[in-house]
């Protein structure tokens, strides 16, 4: 059995009594520590799939298990990091890094260790006593991480977290996220319409296809090592990745290079 599983599964919404089908009969597995981004266009229900897997909006049809338990709910297993950063503007960093470990039985010193540790390894250690707002908007997405990775979740859920940002910033962040699974082996679900932040992030893409989203393709990524966004190979892999959006829409069988 797969560390998470999706199994046929359909999310459908009512809206102004109108029926409507944000993805179909998805079916996908994602191993623990793996890497995986869920890939397409505006309109494909990938934030939908995830917010779905993360236990937000349960699905209507099918199934979602995480370690062998059905998704039904939210969990503090699992964090969910979003575009919007979500830090609280009153706290400075460390006090927003600490947010999540003060519902746990901790000392205060143990917060402030464990916190600091976080804030360090995003290289925010400067800025500990700085506010959001003095911040610029990579660095609170780096608060944003550093407070997720806190609290020890088992699996990051990051939707388009970088979307906001500048391209030098998205860039430095990619190497930091990367830097971050692998440093702290932690299972990571990334929604992106980004193909080139895909193929750099990703141990496996999955490609959705729009309205409403299904599979079109499950991908894993061949490149070893540190990933060089100009390369030869890292430019024809994501080249045949873009060929997928290509194909036309009804060729929904798995596809794997």
């Amino acid at each position: 059995m797969s560390y998470i599983e999706v199994e046929r599964a359909t999310k459908e919404f009512v809206h102004d009594k109108t029926p409507f089908t944000a993805f179909e009969n998805i079916s996908l597995t994602i191993e623990r520590g793996e890497f995986v981004c869920i890939l397409g266009a505006s309109g494909c229900g990938k934030s939908t799939l995830l917010n779905a897997l993360a236990g937000f909006s349960p699905v209507t049809r099918g199934r979602v298990t995480i370690d062998g338990r059905e998704v039904v709910e939210p969990s503090t297993k699992y964090v969910t990091i979003f575009q919007n950063y979500g830090l609280l503007p009153w706290r400075n960093v460390q006090k927003n890094v600490e947010l999540g470990l003060e519902n746990r039985k901790l000392t205060r010193d143990e917060r402030r260790e464990i916190a600091s540790k976080y804030i360090d390894l995003v290289g925010l250690s400067a800025f500990k006593r700085s506010y959001p707002r003095q911040l610029s908007g990579g660095m609170q997405q780096r608060v944003a991480i550093a407070r997720a990775l806190a609290v020890d979740p088992e699996i990051l859920f990051m939707d388009e977290p970088f979307g906001a940002l500048d391209a030098i910033t998205r860039s430095k962040l990619q190497d930091d996220v990367r830097a971050l699974s692998q440093i702290e082996r932690k299972t990571v679900v990334f929604v992106t319409h980004d193909i080139t932040e895909a193929v750099y992030l990703a141990d496996k893409i999955v490609v959705l296809t729009p309205n409403p989203g299904r599979v079109k393709a499950i991908v894993p990524v061949p490149l070893q090592g540190p990933r060089d966004r100009v390369s030869h190979e890292f430019l024809e892999f994501q080249n045949r990745i873009f060929d997928l959006f290509h194909r036309a829409p009804d060729e929904l069988v798995e596809y794997m290079i």
